[in-house]
């Protein structure tokens, strides 16, 4: 005998949340949607007229579930509404549309990242996120942009150059014409992405996805993507703020994601660590304006030790480590101030050396990096672990928006997602930690009675 179901013909009374389990993420999510505010949520209020829309907490609901299930598109999303048992209860058998579901992305795109942070001050609040240690480190995410629709001055030349032979092939043969006016028309439109690129506009020119560009990919290949820049707080590890730009490299993301990070936070002060594709001196003096302290390593130092030359303020002066003083001489490119030994008639056989004009704010980073070895250490585990969260066990990769307001929301519904999915965990090992306690005190209270009633016999 085999084990039988019931009957599937027969009318019987469902109850969605029967079939929901208590620790379910569904039920997380539904909980933590409905405790938030989303008043703002313009376009999903409800007018006099016309059909009423969805409520917005329904639909943060569906995009976040589907975000930590591996579900990101509208279409899917919406397959989720008519099968899934989960989805079904937390909508109450809502049944969006895929262009309802696209479209509240879209009309809400502000707003979507205004919700993220209300969700990051709301960790503040509950002491989730303290801010004594953030980390700082950039990803790159795919857009939603091929490389046959990306161009750079490099690639713009080849393909002129083969398009050129492909036109003179065609002309060959008089009854081909159509095809080299269309030859001829794609050479036109390469020309004019030329045009752009050596005027200095831009350095690429992607047609799908304006706001993406070619970059190194951690795998050492090529793709065209989005540079993600997420802060992660140390206590667990949940992100606290995040941007989203077309820069390849980070050396100007420093200082803007930090202090709005720490703005929206509402700290007076914060401390960071960050690895040395972020280090640049003006980046630095303005988080130190601003009451960050900085841990970033300067890569390739330059030769000499001018950090053991002491700085002489009143007389403005720098003496070596040999006794040989150093007199300003002029400012050099805008950026560095020049020093020299050079004696009065001195011709020959005098040194000059430069340091950057808010070299203070790099001896202050230095300082901190020297005095707390520890705490840079903990930067690889602090930024890598979300990245490779949502990467790996989240299944995001590529963005399907474009543009990078766009891209921005979309990476808040994905943050969020984590935070989310982070939190349950810290919840549920805390629960744990709870229970192991009790069991040893009661053990402790169990072992200590019984020694009583021993004494008393």
């Amino acid at each position: 005998m085999h084990k039988k179901g019931i009957n599937r013909d027969q009318l019987r009374l469902i109850c969605w949340g029967e079939h929901v389990d208590q620790d379910s993420p569904a039920r997380h999510i539904d909980k933590f949607v409905d405790e938030m505010d989303t008043s703002y949520f313009e376009k999903s209020i409800a007018k006099e007229t016309g059909r009423p829309p969805y409520e917005p907490k329904d639909m943060l609901k569906l995009y976040l579930y589907g975000m930590e299930n591996n579900v990101f598109s509208s279409r899917k999303l919406e397959r989720e509404c008519k099968r899934n048992i989960e989805v079904k209860w937390m909508l109450h058998d809502l049944q969006p549309k895929n262009k309802a579901i696209s479209d509240f992305r879209l009309e809400n795109k502000e707003h979507l990242a205004k919700f993220f942070q209300h969700f990051t001050k709301k960790l503040v609040k509950d002491g989730h996120i303290d801010g004594l240690l953030s980390g700082l480190d950039g990803t790159k995410l795919r857009a939603n942009n091929s490389k046959k629709a990306n161009y750079t001055k490099a690639s713009i030349a080849k393909r002129i150059e083969y398009l050129d032979k492909r036109i003179a092939e065609y002309m060959k043969e008089l009854d081909k014409n159509d095809k080299a006016e269309e030859l001829q028309e794609k050479k036109e439109k390469l020309i004019s992405h030329k045009t752009k690129i050596e005027s200095g506009e831009v350095t690429q020119v992607s047609t799908t996805d304006p706001d993406s560009r070619l970059m190194r990919m951690g795998n050492g290949g090529k793709d065209v993507s989005h540079n993600v820049q997420a802060v992660v707080d140390s206590k667990h590890k949940l992100i606290s703020g995040f941007k989203v730009c077309s820069d390849e490299n980070d050396q100007k993301q420093l200082h803007t994601v930090l202090k709005e990070t720490k703005d929206n936070l509402g700290f007076d002060k914060m401390t960071v660590t960050t690895d040395k594709g972020y280090y640049n001196t003006n980046e630095i003096k303005k988080c130190h304006d601003d009451n960050i302290e900085t841990l970033v390593p300067k890569p390739n130092r330059e030769k000499g030790d001018k950090e053991n030359y002491i700085y002489d303020r009143e007389n403005d002066t720098y003496t070596s480590p040999e006794g040989d003083v150093f007199r300003f001489r002029t400012i050099c490119m805008g950026t560095h101030r020049e020093y020299t030994n050079r004696q009065p008639g001195q011709k020959k056989g005098f040194r000059s050396i430069a340091f950057h004009i808010h070299y203070d704010h790099e001896q202050r980073n230095a300082q901190m990096l020297a005095k707390h070895p520890d705490i840079y250490k903990q930067r690889k585990e602090l930024c890598e672990h979300p990245f490779g969260t949502i990467k790996k066990t989240m299944g995001f990769t590529q963005f399907l928006t474009r543009g990078n307001s766009s891209v921005t929301a979309e990476s808040a519904l994905v943050f969020t997602a984590y935070n989310l999915k982070r939190l349950r965990k810290i919840e549920k090992e805390a629960t744990i930690s709870q229970k192991s306690l009790l069991a040893r005190l009661f053990t402790f209270i169990s072992h200590d009675t019984q020694k009583c009633f021993a004494l008393a016999a």
